[in-house]
């Protein structure tokens, strides 16, 4: 007969085993190559202008692939992988610009030159409304002025007429 205290030991050594064997590297996944690319998308060529990591076919290209790799594997997340890029080669590797330093500018400039656009449309919609009054006020000057002279050429004429 097996005593309970042999239970217990043959239990934590089972135990141990099952833990050692799904335990690590064997319960890690490797990333699939979409995981990869997702992140690569939004990484930029080092070596070609305007290429994003994920389209690019050089050899470095490649490296920086197996190296998001290594970082999913690793338990890293997308975030913290771009900003280990960034940090390490510099922002100017991410596709999307941040939104801090020289960068700023790329944020603002669009919405500075709508905001501006707006502002001078209206300016210019006042300016011809201004114009707009300005010349019906002209026009009924000259009407006016008109009235008044053939009136008076009208009244000259009817005194040599009487004449």
């Amino acid at each position: 007969m097996i005593r309970g205290g042999m239970w217990t030991g043959m239990a934590v050594l089972v135990l141990a085993i099952l833990v050692l064997a799904f335990s690590g590297s064997s319960l890690a996944q490797e990333p699939s190559m979409d995981e990869i690319n997702e992140i690569a998308s939004q990484l930029s060529c080092p070596t070609c202008t305007g290429i994003s990591l994920a389209d690019c076919p050089t050899e470095t290209c490649a490296q920086w692939r197996a190296e998001i790799g290594r970082l999913l594997a690793e338990g890293k997340g997308q975030q913290e992988i771009l900003d280990y890029f960034a940090a390490r080669y510099g922002d100017h590797v991410l596709q999307t610009p941040p939104a801090r330093g020289v960068f700023l500018w790329v944020w603002l400039a669009p919405v500075a030159a709508i905001i501006g656009g707006i502002a001078w449309w209206g300016l210019g919609l006042r300016w011809r409304h201004a114009g707009a009054v300005e010349h019906g006020t002209l026009v009924q000057a000259e009407a006016a002025f008109e009235r008044d002279y053939v009136s008076r050429v009208e009244a000259e004429l009817e005194r040599w007429e009487q004449e």
